[in-house]
Formats: structure tokens, C-alpha cells, sequence
């Protein structure tokens, strides 16, 4: 992943509650923090329509299209 990829919920982040929110949603990734210390949550993503919410790799996909 890198920063100004356009990501969505990957099945793994869907399927969580505090993900809720930003469910169906488009986001932009704006900064990944990996320094020496632990992050955890080290993606920061804008969701179009809701805002800044970190999330874990796992959480997310690459979108690959419109649907």
C-alpha cells in the first residue's frame, strides 16, 4: 500500500463493529506511519463522506473498480 492509493473493507474489516462507520465507503490513504515504534493503527486513511479513521493492513483492499 502506498500513500493516494484509493482503498475500500476488505472482508476482514467489514465483518469488525468498530469499522461501522465507514462501511461502502471509498477511502484515500493520506500517511503511513511505520516508525521504530508500534502503531496500532499506522494507515491513516480520509473516508469520502465521513473523514480521518486509521485503520490496520488487514482492514483494507485496493479498490479495483467501480461497482
Amino acid at each position: 500500500m502506498q500513500v493516494g492509493e484509493l482503498v475500500e473493507l476488505s472482508s476482514a474489516g467489514w465483518t469488525l463493529k468498530q469499522n461501522e462507520k465507514v462501511r461502502g465507503l471509498i477511502g484515500l490513504i493520506t500517511r503511513i506511519e511505520m516508525d521504530g515504534d508500534y502503531q496500532a493503527h499506522p494507515i491513516k486513511i480520509e473516508w469520502l463522506g465521513y473523514g480521518h479513521y486509521p485503520m490496520k493492513r488487514y482492514e483494507i483492499k485496493q479498490v479495483r473498480g467501480i461497482k
